[in-house]
């Protein structure tokens, strides 16, 4: 019996557990992160030095391009028109480009990631999800590539995009 059969199925199934332990990897680092992010909040409050910063208006904006971003990355998924993923991909730069523009311009309102908790906590949620962006990106410019990993890379591209909306529920306290 040849392997030959074998072996793109094998690979398939290495590529989803992969995939899938990135995944739980994620979760967990910002599930640690939200419940660090609580407790401390909790804290502080008890102590009457909890002190949030008015997030910048580009953070709204930016979640409308990831989510747009998001869209195209689908309907590249399902008609595997390369043009749409580039799209997808561009808005994803331009997301990143927004978080440092938002980073700066919390710099020239003096909050800076040692100023008070809340502004730690924001810097380093969103770093860290933006790292992860880059990571995806990178994934997604090889899918454009490869298409037989497209679907996993659009999959963890939508799930950095619901993991961008549950950071912003963190830090909105919503």
């Amino acid at each position: 019996m040849s392997t030959t059969g074998i072996a793109a199925p094998v690979r398939a199934q290495n590529r989803r557990v992969l995939v899938a332990a990135l995944v739980a990897t994620v979760v967990m680092l910002f599930t640690a992160f939200a419940a660090a992010y609580l407790e401390h909040q909790g804290a502080a409050r008890a102590a009457n030095k909890w002190s949030p910063v008015a997030l910048p208006g580009v953070v709204w904006i930016n979640t409308a391009i990831l989510a747009f971003s998001s869209v195209l990355a689908e309907v590249f998924r399902q008609s595997r028109r390369r043009g749409l993923l580039w799209g997808a991909m561009g808005l994803g730069l331009v997301f990143l480009g927004g978080q440092v523009f938002a980073w700066l311009e919390l710099r020239r309102s003096g909050v800076y990631l040692p100023t008070n908790s809340y502004a730690s906590f924001f810097y380093i949620l969103t770093i860290v999800h933006a790292a992860h962006i880059a990571l995806a990106l990178v994934a997604l410019a090889t899918a454009a590539r490869r298409p037989r990993i497209a679907s996993l890379c659009v999959g963890f591209w939508h799930f950095l995009g619901v993991v961008w909306i549950y950071v912003l529920f963190i830090l909105k306290g919503l």
